[in-house]
């Protein structure tokens, strides 16, 4: 908990609307994805975080092997979404006034040439911070650092690899990152995933730049 008595916890489903307003104000064209929001309020959206931190990351593994047997693409993309996590900042007195975004990036991943099945567990070991937001009101207050310090530690808990994200290239936000801890890549360079058998990396346009961390 902040000084200022803000606390950080998971979203609920009366938490969507304010997370949709608050990622939308960054600016950067990122959204809080239905496909996420609609899975608040049935608990799936983060249930495979929650095992994996009251069973130990041994239970992903398991989530994995029975998505990777299951027919079909949907159990996959259930898979995704459990391994997500909306993070909300709650005031006591204002309520939500931030939010944070991570999912694995699953679309990526199968389309770097790695083999199908090191895409799947992939998604065990990259974690993408896609947008993190805090309400004007409360900027300045360490919100933002205190969503992406919680975010890295659920990570790393479950035995994540990597932690990386995008910001818009001359925006200024490299110094910001870099106080968090988060190593800001040149322009132009890729996220380099070192954990599969062939090289692979994540690249974006020149419009944008990679921020990342090792969580291992």
């Amino acid at each position: 908990m902040l000084a200022s008595g803000v606390r950080i916890r998971m979203a609920r489903v009366e938490d969507v609307e304010t997370a949709r307003r608050l990622v939308a104000l960054t600016g950067s064209g990122v959204n809080l994805e239905s496909r996420l929001a609609d899975a608040i309020p049935d608990g799936r959206l983060g249930a495979a975080v929650l095992k994996g931190l009251a069973e130990g990351p041994e239970a992903l593994t398991y989530e994995m092997a029975v998505a990777a047997s299951a027919e079909g693409e949907g159990s996959v993309e259930d898979l995704v979404i459990g391994l997500s996590c909306v993070l909300v900042a709650e005031h006591p007195e204002h309520g939500v006034v931030g939010a944070l975004v991570a999912l694995p990036p699953a679309r990526v991943l199968s389309n770097i040439g790695i083999p199908d099945m090191e895409a799947l567990v992939g998604l065990l070991k990259v974690i993408k911070l896609k947008a993190v937001a805090v309400d004007p009101a409360h900027r300045s207050g360490g919100i933002a650092a205190a969503l992406i310090a919680t975010c890295r530690q659920i990570y790393t808990q479950l035995r994540y690899l990597l932690l990386y994200g995008q910001f818009r290239a001359g925006s200024g936000l490299e110094t910001y990152y870099q106080r968090q801890g988060l190593t800001v890549l040149r322009e132009g360079q890729g996220v380099s995933l070192t954990m599969f058998s062939v090289p692979a990396g994540i690249y974006t346009e020149q419009t944008e730049r990679f921020f990342a961390c090792d969580l291992a």
